[in-house]
């Protein structure tokens, strides 16, 4: 199952993936699953708690574009992780990444022949002692934790 979502970016950050697409001959769509994937590298740099979700600023007359991006039920939700961790909507968060990490994504693209640029996403639930635990896993672990 795809699930269907959209981003709202400056017409620069839609700009910008589209010319990344273009030299690697990758799609928008997977620009943006390497770029997040990217971002999650660093993001215990940009780790925000009991605040709000941040959103991009609007500059002066920019253009903002919507784009329909479609994604695999892991990818949104990994997607939704890094928002809540962040504290930065999805857009922002894709917007910061191909300003930050937009060079290195294109150059590791070219370089690769691995089309597998997004894996390894599990979701435990765990109940100890009447209290609801998620445990969220952006990798593979080497061992999985015991049921207490």
């Amino acid at each position: 199952m795809i699930i269907e979502t959209t981003i709202n970016v400056d017409l620069s950050v839609l700009n910008d993936l589209a010319r990344a697409s273009y030299v690697t001959g990758v799609s928008k769509r997977d620009i943006i699953s390497s770029l997040l994937k990217r971002l999650s590298n660093d993001h215990s740099t940009m780790v925000q708690s009991w605040k709000r979700v941040r959103y991009q600023k609007r500059v002066g007359n920019d253009v903002w574009k919507c784009l329909h991006v479609l994604l695999w039920p892991d990818e949104y939700e990994f997607f939704l992780d890094l928002r809540k961790v962040c504290k930065m909507s999805v857009s922002f968060l894709i917007s910061y990444a191909v300003a930050k990490y937009l060079d290195e994504v294109i150059n590791s693209l070219i370089k690769r022949t691995d089309n597998n640029r997004y894996k390894n996403y599990t979701i435990i639930n765990r109940v100890v002692d009447g209290i609801i635990c998620w445990i969220y896993y952006w990798g593979v672990p080497r061992s999985f934790p015991e049921n207490p």
